[in-house]
């Protein structure tokens, strides 16, 4: 004899996500990692997680030497869409870290 429980189609509502408190870091190379980032933080809190956000000041990510020269070689090798201070800030608070990028 069948139950009506074993002919439902229906799903059950997916588990209760933990609650995650976020500190996410900005890299402040130009302007592009900050409207990517938005859109992460926006599901981030949307998800009903705490999203504390950290920036740097504006920098272009070049090497100069002075205000009017740029190095260019030494500024290719120095361009990174992360910014590794950041995990290592993470890691010496004891807490997980991951980064983000649109680099493969």
């Amino acid at each position: 004899m069948a139950n009506d429980e074993d002919n439902s189609t229906e799903s059950s509502p997916p588990p209760p996500q933990k609650h995650l408190v976020f500190a996410y870091y900005i890299t402040g190379h130009g302007f592009g990692h900050a409207t990517r980032a938005v859109e992460v933080v926006r599901h981030l809190i949307a998800a009903g997680h705490d999203v504390y956000v950290v920036t740097g000041a504006p920098d272009c990510g070049a090497v100069q030497a002075d205000a009017l020269s740029v190095d260019p070689l030494a500024s290719l090798e120095k361009v990174s869409d992360v910014v590794p201070i950041a995990c290592r800030a993470a890691d010496d608070a004891g807490i997980r870290s991951a980064c983000v990028t649109n680099f493969r």
